[in-house]
């Protein structure tokens, strides 16, 4: 079962607010390579940050008071979807920043638009509704949309979604049906994770074929995708223990790695490959009220250990890893080090020539039969040289 062991990976940086208003942000959605960043919330605010430096931005205007609930980029990085109340789905082109109606109300039958995520290809966007259903939907040649209903959907609020990378299957999480899958060609089967509250899944960069879906009790699964055998798609769900607080969301950060956002305000990395999760950011480490304050609604990497976390209210602040002292002790050891060494080597040499110096060791340090020994040899070369004297 996958612990939770504390003692924070990161420290956080300067932070700012975006306004000095609370801005009731709901989300954040990241292109795939990184570089963009939409964050939406309540009467349809949107606003364009860029993922390094965040204070570049540009606030983009949608005349409505109907609140925005997820976003999701296309795979290609240029246009990203949002939805939100009564069937409204916007599109974004990065190329000039702009915003339009990316499909009707009615063909969406006014619902509450929860959420969306395009599949691998690209050719089609999933939303899924507070009501439970979930359509398949793409501009078409005429300016408007493309819809049709995925046949299957269940009761509960469609809380999450994401797409596979390479592999080409999407994830669902409902408030009642659990955990669901869409193969390629668009069918939809329950796999299972019913009676957990399900808030966020996310399918990570790397190369591993699972995606990872959170509920608020501190509940993890890993649903490992089997295109060729959806009954093998099942998740396995397991429960971090030694932690008091509540999942909120997921992002990927690199690789195969993505944080879990809590309440009270902290980060946990969860590694799909090892199945196993990590202290990434400790509520005890966080003295910034700001932070503490508000509700972390999303974080998006700006390297393997590095990127930037943003609240509900608007506020944005850095995270990267602590300095690094080990260096600077490596430093010593190796300047201690070598000349050690170096003297070892020449002692060594000096000893293995010297048969002397050999002698004062054993009679120092050796066995009684050595120390016997060597005082037996040295008589017999007293001997002998006493002989030789006398031969001059």
């Amino acid at each position: 079962m996958p612990n939770a062991l504390a003692i924070s990976a990161v420290e956080l940086g300067d932070g700012f607010r975006i306004t000095e208003t609370d801005l009731g942000l709901e989300g954040v959605a990241i292109d795939p390579v990184g570089e963009s960043v939409l964050i939406y919330g309540n009467d349809a605010y949107i606003r364009y940050l860029d993922a390094q430096d965040p204070s570049i931005q540009i606030e983009l205007l949608w005349p409505s008071s109907k609140n925005i609930n997820d976003a999701d980029f296309h795979p290609g990085g240029q246009t990203a979807f949002l939805v939100g109340e009564e069937g409204m789905v916007l599109r974004y082109a990065k190329q000039d920043h702009s915003v339009e109606k990316a499909a009707s109300e009615s063909s969406l039958m006014f619902s509450d638009i929860s959420s969306v995520a395009w599949n691998t290809a690209g050719d089609w966007a999933y939303v899924g509704s507070t009501n439970g259903e979930i359509w398949r939907l793409r501009a078409d040649a005429n300016g408007s949309a493309e819809v049709h209903v995925i046949v299957g959907a269940g009761d509960g609020s469609i809380e999450s979604m994401d797409c596979h990378r390479t592999i080409r299957m999407c994830v669902v999480a409902s408030t009642v049906n659990g955990i669901g899958v869409i193969d390629r060609d668009h069918v939809l089967s329950w796999v299972g994770g019913t009676g957990y509250v399900w808030n966020g899944i996310n399918c990570p960069s790397g190369n591993s074929n699972v995606c990872i879906a959170i509920a608020e009790n501190q509940n993890i699964a890993t649903i490992y995708l089997n295109p060729n055998d959806i009954s093998m798609s099942k998740p396995e769900i397991n429960t971090l223990t030694g932690l008091d607080s509540f999942f909120v969301g997921i992002e990927n950060q690199d690789g195969d790695r993505s944080l879990i956002a809590t309440i009270p305000a902290s980060l946990i990395e969860h590694d799909s490959l090892l199945d196993a999760s990590f202290p990434w950011l400790e509520n005890n480490d966080v003295e910034d009220i700001e932070l503490t304050s508000g509700r972390i609604i999303g974080t998006w990497t700006t390297g393997v250990d590095s990127g930037w976390i943003i609240t509900n209210r608007g506020y944005v602040v850095s995270f990267a890893p602590p300095p690094d002292d080990s260096a600077g002790l490596l430093s010593i050891w190796i300047a201690l080090a070598i000349p050690l060494a170096m003297g070892m080597v020449v002692l060594s040499l000096v000893y293995s020539s010297s048969s002397r110096l050999q002698d004062w060791t054993v009679k120092r340090f050796g066995s009684k039969k050595s120390r016997k020994e060597i005082t037996v040899k040295d008589r017999k070369l007293a001997r002998a040289k006493k002989s030789k004297k006398y031969r001059k």
